[in-house]
């Protein structure tokens, strides 16, 4: 099939991600790209519905293992619909993948993989799981992705820990001890101008937030469009990656950006919004779970004022649910007040 311009859609996948990007290579023949599955939930209620309309997937990117990420793709290769659908490429970052047993949660000791249950329903499916910043670009006929995150020593120390890793769910409720909510800060309270001037401040160390540090995070640049793609990951890392060759004053300059993690406030960093030139970004999240309420004020707040920016351009914060529906869960993270000032708007879209 011929293509000649990008398109992409931000799946409705609850409080998880799923992206399925559709580009064009050099001689304009379809690439798709389908990054993460999203929560199970996502397959059913959106993610099915993309797949049938397509016949081969390029590349299949699982940033990594939460099941708000996985979900959605073990449905996926569970059902019939895989048997319709060649798919040539799939990255992996993990030593051994793991199963859904139930609902939404994961067991890393379960027997049956992810990567059995690829290779038994796609067997001539090919399989990377070294994807580290320290891999060489990857050029798919003239598609051009570079990798941001993980290092080869993060993923590394994620391959050492890997057996001492507990279920998700006890690793859920460290976080939840770990992490408190905008709303429980009191951000709700201040402008966006003066939580944008609060120095970013994680409460949680790359070490204890190790499966979403080793997130898959890459520039993908097609043909007609450049995209950063962060997934969950950590701005300390993708930091010290692109400070390799842009500065406040020599930008990244990118399309759009897909902040990571939610818009959680513990993976946006004013240091990281600095180092960007872009005015059109995307949060996925329908609010959030009853653990994790996102986005957070502090990120909206980062995107809208940080140093460098052109006021003079207006910037973009597009959401793949609705305002209405993300404040039934998260309260009033963005009030009309908030557009009084700083040349910006909030956007309900997921294709663009």
């Amino acid at each position: 099939m011929k293509r000649h311009k990008t398109e992409f859609i931000i799946l409705e996948a609850f409080n998880g991600d799923s992206i399925l990007v559709k580009t064009f290579d050099e001689g304009f023949e379809e690439f798709i790209i389908l990054i993460d599955g999203g929560t199970s939930s996502c397959f059913e209620h959106a993610l099915k519905k993309e797949l049938k309309e397509i016949f081969q997937i390029d590349l299949l990117v699982l940033t990594h293992i939460d099941s708000d990420h996985i979900g959605g793709l073990i449905k996926f290769f569970n059902n019939s619909i895989i048997n319709e659908i060649n798919i040539l490429n799939v990255w992996v970052n993990f030593p051994e993948m793991i199963e859904v047993e139930s609902g939404d949660k994961i067991s890393f000791g379960q027997a049956s993989t992810f990567e059995k249950l690829i290779k038994e329903k796609r067997p001539n499916t090919k399989i990377n799981k070294n994807i580290t910043s320290s891999s060489e670009l990857f050029i798919f006929k003239g598609i051009k992705i570079e990798i941001l995150s993980p290092t080869l020593s993060l993923l590394n120390e994620l391959y050492e820990k890997w057996p001492k890793l507990k279920s998700e769910e006890d690793s859920k409720t460290k976080m939840k001890e770990e992490i408190s909510s905008s709303k429980e800060l009191k951000s709700y309270e201040q402008s966006l101008k003066d939580l944008s001037k609060i120095a970013f401040n994680p409460n949680n160390t790359i070490d204890s937030d190790i499966i979403n540090a080793s997130s898959i995070s890459f520039i993908l640049e097609c043909p007609d469009l450049k995209i950063l793609l962060l997934a969950d990951s950590r701005p300390e890392i993708l930091v010290s990656q692109l400070e390799r060759k842009c500065s406040l004053k020599n930008q990244l300059k990118v399309d759009f950006v897909k902040i990571s993690h939610h818009g959680s406030k513990n993976n946006t960093s004013q240091e990281l919004l600095n180092l960007l030139e872009c005015d059109n970004y995307i949060i996925s999240s329908n609010g959030g779970s009853s653990n994790h309420l996102h986005p957070s004020r502090e990120t909206i707040a980062r995107i809208v004022y940080n140093e460098g920016r052109d006021y003079n351009k207006k910037r973009h914060i597009f959401f793949n649910y609705s305002l209405t529906s993300i404040k039934e869960k998260n309260g009033d993270f963005i009030n009309d007040s908030d557009f009084t000032e700083g040349n910006w708007e909030a956007v309900t879209q997921n294709k663009f």
